[in-house]
């Protein structure tokens, strides 16, 4: 009987053992020895593992027989599946995890460029849309390597605005109002076109004050129908229009001073006094008068040698209308009046010419009146 390697785990058993101790493997029967190279090996291998020399059939002849003898029963060892079959199963559980891997892979690299993709897509579309330089400049330093098409649409409408960039320069150096209009007009997708639209929309309504009529405010809300001073204008046409007078006004205002006059030459005092306010802030001469100190003026204009008196007004009134307390409108007026006298002494006077200037308050009351004699000539 010879000793011998398992040729599965190397462990020395006897060639005409039944298993190996070590691993349970078969070895009686089982195994061959090469003539060759003498390599202990399964007779089921088709070539020697050492020097690939094709195996027989013949079992590994022992040198001398050797009676088996068994003092006990043997328990037997459960047999392990030949060694090629736990070879093959590892390769084919290698080849599905390296499809499998294939696979995720695969997958992961078609999501990563899809997003990839979509990501670049979504950068050109803001980028498409900006006006600002950087935006697009940000674009084309994070997409160097992807769609060309894209970056070259970028790159030639960064070239156009930075050449926009140059003309706005020149324009708001310049100061003129014809070239921001042109630049305006020619330029309608430049970021500078807003900035250019409300220095024309400044520059008018700096105009429009200087004169600060209907007319000059009228063309300025023609012009800038969305300007930013449209309702400043609106507002300033609409207190112009409230500071003219009306001519409803004016007939008031005469009709007023008629009364006034005629009060006088009829010494109605109390006609008279109706035509002036409680409180007058000059007449004739005299601050803060009354209606008292009115009714004395009618006392001491009739001098003892007058039998009769007649004032009559010059239609010459000038009239001006301004802004009085809480909104109301009050008025100046001057005009000229002629005094005619009929009198026993035939040295005094008998015709006067006067200057006369007077305030009409919002109630239509005289609130201030004073008169200047015209030298005669």
């Amino acid at each position: 009987m010879a000793v011998i390697k398992c040729p599965e785990c190397g462990h020395q058993v006897s060639e005409l053992a039944p298993t190996c101790p070590g691993c349970g493997v078969e070895i009686a029967g089982k195994v061959i020895k090469c003539p060759d190279c003498g390599e202990i090996y399964f007779r089921t291998m088709m070539l020697c593992p050492t020097c690939h020399r094709p195996t027989s059939s013949a079992p590994v002849q022992p040198s001398r027989p050797v009676p088996v003898r068994h003092t006990e029963p043997v328990t037997p060892v459960p047999q392990p599946k030949h060694k090629e079959e736990p070879e093959k199963k590892s390769y084919t559980t290698m080849i599905v995890g390296l499809v499998i891997a294939l696979a995720v892979c695969g997958v992961g690299a078609f999501y990563y460029n899809d997003a990839k993709k979509q990501r670049e897509q979504n950068d050109f579309e803001f980028a498409a849309q900006s006006n600002d330089p950087l935006v697009i400049e940000q674009y084309l330093n994070e997409h160097k390597d992807e769609n060309t098409s894209h970056r070259d649409s970028l790159q030639s409408r960064l070239a156009l605005i930075q050449e926009m960039d140059k003309e706005w320069t020149n324009v708001v150096i310049s100061g003129s109002r014809d070239q921001l209009e042109h630049y305006a007009k020619t330029h309608p997708d430049s970021p500078h076109k807003d900035e250019a639209i409300n220095k024309l929309d400044s520059m008018d309504y700096a105009h429009v004050m200087k004169d600060k009529t209907i007319d000059a405010f009228m063309k300025y809300v023609n012009q800038h129908p969305n300007g930013r001073f449209v309702n400043d204008a609106k507002a300033a046409i609409d207190a112009i229009k409230m500071m003219q007078l009306q001519p409803e006004e004016s007939q008031m205002i005469k009709a007023l001073f008629k009364k006034f006059f005629q009060s006088v030459n009829s010494r109605n005092e109390s006609g008279m006094l109706s035509t002036v306010a409680d409180q007058l802030t000059s007449f004739l001469g005299q601050s803060m008068a009354g209606k008292a100190d009115v009714a004395t003026f009618l006392n001491k204009i009739y001098k003892s040698d007058i039998t009769n008196m007649n004032w009559h007004i010059i239609d010459d009134y000038k009239i001006s209308k301004k802004a009085g307390t809480n909104g109301a409108a009050d008025y100046t007026v001057q005009f000229t009046a002629e005094q005619n006298i009929s009198r026993t002494d035939a040295s005094q006077p008998t015709y006067n010419r006067y200057v006369i200037s007077a305030t009409v308050s919002s109630d239509g009351k005289i609130s201030g009146l004073n008169m200047k004699r015209v030298p005669q000539q």
